[in-house]
C-alpha cells in the first residue's frame, strides 16, 4: 500500500535544475536559475502575494450591497442611543413587535469603522477578514503537511477565486461567519492533536460570532459534526459535544435572550427563492455560476479514489462528513459554497496533490524522460516567474492607483431619485421597492419612512413582503398596497411592469426620472418648479452622513 501521506508538490516542487550536460546553458546560468527558483518557494515572498491579492480582492470588488446600509443605521443607532434597537422606527407599514437584529454587533462595527476611518475603515475590515480566511486554511495545510512544508501559490490563488462569492460587494455580516468557520476548523485540527486547551475558546467566540451574525450555527455544527466523526473514527468525542452544548448555552447572551433562538428557528425554515443567493444552484449550468465552488468540488471528486484506496482503514470522517454536509448545503443555497470551498481547501490539498503524484505516476516513459532532463523544471521556473510576476505588477498598481473607495453605482441606487426627494423637501410615507428601502432609509429617514427594506425576516411578516411583490409585478389587486398603507410617493424602479401602470393612472403624476429610477406624487402634491439633482452626485456625497438619530419620533 502507498503511503497516503506523500507530500510532494508536482507543480510547485523545488527542482534542483537541470544538470550541466543538458543543453548549451553554462554553470553560471544554472547557479542563477537555481537561486531565482529558491526565492520563489520563500514564505516572504509568498506571503507578499497573498497580501497583494488580497488588497486587490478588497479594493476592486468594493461594489456598495443593498444590505449595506441598513446595517450602517442599525450601528449608528446603538452608537447614538446607547442601546440596541427593539422596535423598527423606519417603516410606516406594520411591523414585527420585536425587531431581532441578528446582526447588530457588525453594525455597530461597520458604522463606526466608517464614521472613525471612512471608507478606508471598511476595505481594511474587508482585508483582514478575507486573510483570516485565508490563513486559517494555509496553517491546517501546514498541520497536514508537517516538516515539508509548501508554498502551493497556483492553489491559492484559486482559492482566495473562489471564496470572492463571499465577498464581492464592500463588506456583509456574513463575511465574519466565513472567518470564524475558518478558524474553528483550524482549532478543531489542534485538537485533535491533544490541545485541549483550546476547547474553553469556543464559547468566548460563540459568543461574539452570535451578536455578529446569525451564521454562528455554523460552528455549532462542525462541533458537533467533530463529535459524529471522532466517534466514527474510534477516538474521543465527548469534548465536542460537551463543547457544542456549552456553545449553545453562551449563545444566549444576547440582547434578546431566548427569543433569539425563535427568530432563528423561522428564519432557517424561511423560503427565500425569489432572493437569488437562496437559490439552488444548478449544478450542470453555466460553469461561470459558483465557478469557485465547482473547481474545488473537481478537486474534491478527483482526490476521493486515492482518498479511499490508500487510506481505507483509517478514513478521517469527519473531514468526510463536514465535506458531504457542506456540499449540500452549497448545492440547496448558493450562497453557502463558501462553506464548502473552505472545508476542500483545508481537509483536500495534501490528498489532491498526493493523488496526482499518483495518477502521474502511470505516464509513459518517453514523457518521463523530458524531467531527467529539466524540462518540467524549466517549466515549473517559468509558471511562477511568470505568476509572482504579474501578482506582484498588479498588486502594486492596485495599492498605487486603487483606494478603498465604496461604489454606490447609479445603475444599482437610485442615487438621483433620493437627492431629488430630499431637495425638494418630500415628506412622508415612501413606497419603495425592496432591494431600494435600505438605501432610502438611510438617506432620507426623518424625512421619509419606508415601505420595505432588506431586512425582511427580522422586521416585516412575510404578508407584507408577498404585497410589496404583487404591487411591483402587477399581480393581483396590485394598487391595495398603495391603498391599504397610507402612501405619500413613490420610488420605482423603471424595469418592473408597475411603472408603465403608474404612469396611467390617474391620481398620481411622475414627477422626476432618470435611467433607473422615478418618483411619483400624488396629483394634489404636485408642485410646477422642482429642483433637479446634479449630474453626477455620488463622487461627492459622503455615504456615512445620515440624520438616523438625531430624531426619532
Amino acid at each position: 500500500m502507498r503511503d497516503s501521506k506523500v507530500q510532494e508538490n508536482i507543480d510547485d516542487r523545488p527542482a534542483a535544475g537541470p544538470p550541466a550536460s543538458s543543453g548549451n546553458a553554462g554553470p553560471g546560468f544554472l547557479r542563477l536559475f537555481e537561486k531565482i527558483q529558491q526565492v520563489f518557494q520563500k514564505k516572504y515572498f509568498f506571503f507578499g502575494a497573498i497580501l497583494f491579492l488580497t488588497y486587490y480582492i478588497a479594493a476592486v470588488y468594493n461594489q456598495a450591497d443593498w444590505d449595506l446600509w441598513h446595517r450602517l443605521a442599525a450601528g449608528k443607532l446603538f452608537l447614538e442611543t446607547g442601546s440596541v434597537a427593539k422596535v423598527d422606527i423606519f417603516a410606516y407599514t406594520p411591523t414585527k413587535e420585536l425587531w431581532i437584529d441578528h446582526e447588530w454587533l457588525s453594525g455597530v462595527i461597520f458604522y463606526y469603522l466608517g464614521d472613525k476611518f471612512g471608507e478606508w475603515g471598511l476595505g481594511y475590515l474587508k482585508f483582514f477578514l478575507i486573510l483570516f480566511t485565508f490563513l486559517p486554511v494555509f496553517l491546517v495545510n501546514k498541520l497536514k503537511a508537517g516538516n515539508n512544508e509548501k508554498y502551493r501559490i497556483v492553489f491559492y490563488i484559486v482559492f482566495l477565486y473562489a471564496i470572492l462569492f463571499g465577498f464581492l460587494d464592500t463588506i456583509r455580516s456574513q463575511a465574519f461567519t466565513f472567518a470564524f468557520f475558518a478558524i474553528w476548523i483550524y482549532l478543531l485540527e489542534l485538537v485533535k492533536r491533544k490541545k485541549n486547551s483550546l476547547l474553553i475558546v469556543f464559547p468566548l467566540m460563540t459568543i461574539l460570532w452570535a451578536n455578529i451574525h446569525g451564521g454562528f450555527l455554523a460552528g455549532l455544527g462542525i462541533l458537533g459534526i467533530y463529535g459524529v466523526g471522532e466517534l466514527l473514527n474510534r477516538r474521543e468525542s465527548a469534548k465536542y459535544f460537551i463543547t457544542a452544548g456549552i456553545c449553545a448555552l453562551a449563545t444566549l447572551v444576547n440582547p434578546y435572550g431566548l427569543q433569539y433562538w425563535n427568530y432563528l428557528v423561522d428564519a432557517v425554515m424561511l423560503n427565500r427563492t425569489f432572493i437569488t443567493e437562496w437559490q439552488s444552484l444548478d449544478l450542470f449550468g453555466p460553469f461561470i455560476i459558483a465557478m469557485g465552488f465547482k473547481l474545488f468540488l473537481i478537486m474534491t471528486i478527483l482526490a476521493l479514489p486515492y482518498v479511499l484506496r490508500e487510506k481505507f482503514t483509517k478514513i478521517n470522517w469527519s473531514e468526510i462528513l463536514i465535506l458531504t454536509i457542506t456540499c449540500y448545503l452549497s448545492l440547496k443555497h448558493i450562497r453557502h459554497n463558501v462553506f464548502f470551498v473552505i472545508a476542500s481547501a483545508a481537509y483536500m490539498q495534501e490528498y489532491f496533490y498526493s493523488s496526482v503524484k499518483y495518477y502521474l505516476s502511470f505516464i509513459p516513459e518517453t514523457l518521463k524522460k523530458f524531467s531527467k532532463h529539466g524540462i518540467f523544471s524549466y517549466m515549473n521556473f517559468a509558471k511562477e516567474f511568470l505568476i509572482y510576476g504579474i501578482i506582484f505588477f498588479l498588486g502594486f498598481l492596485t495599492v498605487t492607483f486603487v483606494p478603498f473607495k465604496v461604489k454606490v453605482s447609479e445603475k444599482k441606487f437610485p442615487v438621483k431619485s433620493v437627492e431629488f426627494i430630499k431637495k425638494n423637501q418630500l415628506s412622508g410615507n415612501l413606497l419603495v421597492l425592496f432591494n431600494w428601502g435600505s438605501y432610502a432609509l438611510w438617506n432620507l429617514y426623518p424625512q421619509c419612512r419606508i415601505s420595505i427594506d432588506g431586512r425582511y425576516e427580522e422586521v416585516y411578516k412575510t404578508e407584507l413582503v408577498n404585497e410589496s411583490a404583487r404591487f411591483h409585478y402587477v399581480g393581483k389587486d396590485w394598487q391595495d398596497f398603495m391603498l391599504n398603507y397610507k402612501t405619500d410617493l413613490i420610488l420605482i424602479d423603471k424595469s418592473y411592469p408597475v411603472f408603465v401602470e403608474l404612469l396611467h393612472l390617474d391620481d398620481w403624476k411622475i414627477v422626476h426620472q432618470d435611467g433607473v429610477s422615478a418618483v411619483f406624487l400624488p396629483i394634489e402634491k404636485h408642485r410646477e418648479k422642482m429642483i433637479e439633482p446634479e449630474e453626477s452626485i455620488t463622487s461627492k456625497k459622503d455615504i456615512f452622513d445620515s440624520d438616523i438619530a438625531e430624531k426619532q419620533e
